[in-house]
């Protein structure tokens, strides 16, 4: 038995990192939108950069579909 090819993410790993961003995000709006949270600039570079991780674990996910992780 090989070890599995790390550079290749699988599926479950793209879906993880999705759902842990949308919560994160989730987080942000709840705390600047409806508790009247002063939205600061530091609540914003943090949902952009977190947009940034929900785009990148759409494409890993699409790459895993495309090509699935082997044994190396």
């Amino acid at each position: 038995m090989g070890a599995w090819n790390k550079k290749q993410p699988t599926k479950g790993q793209a879906l993880f990192m999705g759902v842990i961003a949308l919560l994160l995000a989730t987080n942000i709006v709840v705390a600047v939108l409806v508790e009247g949270r002063p939205a600061t600039v530091l609540f914003w570079i943090v949902l952009a950069m977190d947009l940034i991780l929900v785009a990148m674990s759409l494409w890993l996910y699409r790459r895993a579909v495309k090509r699935p992780p082997t044994r190396g």
